[in-house]
Order: structure tokens, then C-alpha cells, then sequence
């Protein structure tokens, strides 16, 4: 069994906003954990790549496999070919009744058209209120 929640995060699409320098991205969130997640916040703090913190109401509940998609308004306003290394997806989640941070480290690639193009490089999970910082 495992001792930690698992994920997988993967972009979907994404599509200029109406709003300038901001893009909607889908993004594919699985819960790869044989117990059930529940997701309650994300926030994408990169200057690069930023969005505010998204409150989920209600939650998203994730059983064991399970996959859901989201959308997030994120500014993203980085001329083709540059690549964001160290953004950051971070979700706040309830996992067999304990809190925990699941941090989502990101590449993004602004391709040749101007559209972010994001790939998980890693996935490190913590407790929360781990070295004294709550939830």
C-alpha cells in the first residue's frame, strides 16, 4: 500500500483567453492511488506561468483510477520558444483523512503558434502542516 497519495497531471489543451496574455487550460488530473483523493484547492504560483488559487466547490472526488478534467485561467505571455523550467501546479488534497500539498513540477514550451504547452517533470507530495506550515 502506499504511504502517500499518487497522481498524474497532464494538459489537455489550452486556448487564449479573452483576456490578453491569459490562456484557459483542460487539464487531466488521475487519482493513481487505491484510495479515494480529495482535491480542494490548486494554484500555479510561476510568475511565468501564474494563476490565482482556485478554490474547488464543491471538492473533487477522486476514487481509486479515477480522472477528472479542469479548467484554469492562467497568464502565460512568453514569446515562442521560450521554456519555463520549475513552474509549479500545487494542490491542496485530503488523502485517508490527512491533509497533504502535492506539488506538480512543470515544463512549459511555448510553442511556434504562442501556446503554453506544459508536461509533468515530477511529482513530490508532503504532508500538510509539515515544518510548521498549515493548510
Amino acid at each position: 500500500m502506499a504511504s502517500k497519495p499518487q497522481v498524474e497531471l497532464t494538459q489537455v489543451k489550452a486556448e487564449r483567453d479573452r483576456i490578453g496574455a491569459q490562456w484557459q487550460i483542460v487539464w487531466a488530473l488521475k487519482n493513481r492511488s487505491r484510495h479515494p483523493l480529495r482535491v480542494t484547492t490548486v494554484r500555479f504560483p510561476h510568475r511565468q506561468f501564474k494563476s490565482i488559487e482556485r478554490i474547488f466547490q464543491p471538492p473533487i472526488d477522486l476514487n481509486e483510477d479515477a480522472e477528472v478534467e479542469f479548467s484554469e485561467r492562467i497568464q502565460c505571455e512568453e514569446q515562442p520558444g521560450l521554456v519555463t523550467e520549475n513552474a509549479f501546479a500545487i494542490f491542496y488534497v485530503t488523502w485517508l483523512g490527512a491533509q497533504w500539498r502535492l506539488f506538480v513540477r512543470l515544463k512549459v514550451v511555448v510553442n511556434v503558434d504562442g501556446n503554453p504547452q506544459a508536461t509533468t517533470e515530477m511529482i513530490t507530495v508532503q504532508k500538510a502542516g509539515f515544518s510548521g506550515v498549515e493548510s
